[in-house]
């Protein structure tokens, strides 16, 4: 079977300042997240429907299928359903442009993995949470309750699009947060979409930034059609400040012993990489070092059931975060 090739469409329905900071300067507020952005812009709504209009488009993914993509993850947040759920911020729910994004996305023959990105409380304390600095969802059982809730009403409504490939049940949970809290999550999430979802459709764990110990749970645990995501991104721990160029450039195959072995009990993709890295002193120049490293993540993540690149675009387009422009220059060859 082909590995799956797939690109985020980040920075959509849940915002990352550091994506699109012009969508945060227009009025010099002081916010950093989206419940920041909601809480202290002046027109947050008409700001929001704007950017959920604009920020990709149906000719964006026509683009992205021609490059060879065959699915796109859309982050996704906890607050999609007002008329269910109690906000401790004023939240705007995007739930009608995801449903048109569903649409075109079908339309361009592409498929969809939906990745649920914030929880109540925030799962992991970063912007992508939801709310930057906060990480208190597994402190009160009421918070996985309601995100538990969301994941149902979610697989409610999706379950018979025909874009739906997959839907993840929660990203980037902290690694700090408690195994068994996570892994018990996992069983009941599990629990309550497996039997409403059809056959066909995956469902996606993250690893909690803890890659080994899930192949005791998912050796113990028999469970129907699920992926285990894993993010590799080289340009957060300090032992990537400490590598060489070549020894960076080498260290995607290290991990593919890792990889191939979880893979005897549970299919693995790398979800989130980029080529986000330290400036090296490369002999041949900076962008060949990006394509030597864009070309040694493909080698490797090609061997495992799939990959998905972070993200399609920033705002800054020589980034080595900014999908299409690094295709446009030439630099990933997916």
């Amino acid at each position: 079977m082909n590995p799956i090739k797939a690109v985020n469409l980040g920075g959509w329905f849940v915002l990352e300042k550091w994506m699109k900071p012009s969508l945060f300067e227009e009025y010099s507020i002081n916010a950093r997240c989206e419940t920041s952005f909601v809480t202290e812009h002046p027109h947050a709504k008409e700001a929001l429907e704007n950017h959920w209009k604009t920020w990709i488009k149906q000719e964006d993914i026509r683009w992205l299928k021609n490059q060879g993509i065959d699915l796109v993850r859309i982050p996704i947040p906890w607050w999609l359903f007002p008329e269910r759920y109690q906000f401790p911020y004023p939240y705007h729910s995007p739930l009608k442009y995801l449903d048109e994004a569903m649409d075109f996305i079908h339309q361009e023959g592409m498929k969809v993995m939906l990745d649920l990105h914030t929880a109540p409380g925030s799962q992991n304390g970063f912007d992508n949470g939801g709310i930057d600095g906060v990480l208190t969802w597994h402190h009160d059982q009421k918070n996985i309750d309601i995100t538990l809730d969301v994941l149902e009403d979610i697989a409610m409504r999706y379950k018979n699009h025909p874009a739906l490939h997959s839907l993840q049940v929660l990203n980037e949970p902290h690694w700090t947060i408690d195994m068994a809290i996570m892994q018990d999550f996992y069983l009941r999430a599990y629990n309550r979409i497996r039997p409403i979802l059809p056959k066909n459709i995956a469902i996606v764990f993250h690893d909690s930034f803890r890659f080994e110990p899930w192949k005791e749970f998912f050796t113990l645990h028999k469970m129907e059609n699920v992926i285990l995501d894993t993010h590799r991104y080289q340009c957060f721990s300090e032992e990537f400040f400490k590598m060489t160029a070549e020894e960076f450039i080498a260290y995607p195959q290290t991990l593919l012993k890792s990889l191939k072995s979880m893979e005897e009990v549970i299919p693995v993709m790398v979800g989130e990489w980029s080529l986000g890295a330290r400036q090296y002193d490369y002999p041949e120049g900076r962008e060949a070092f990006e394509k030597a490293f864009a070309n040694a993540q493909l080698d490797a993540y090609n061997q495992i059931t799939g990959w998905v690149f972070w993200s399609y675009k920033i705002n800054d387009y020589q980034s080595g975060w900014n999908f299409r422009g690094l295709i446009e220059r030439g630099i990933l060859k997916p």
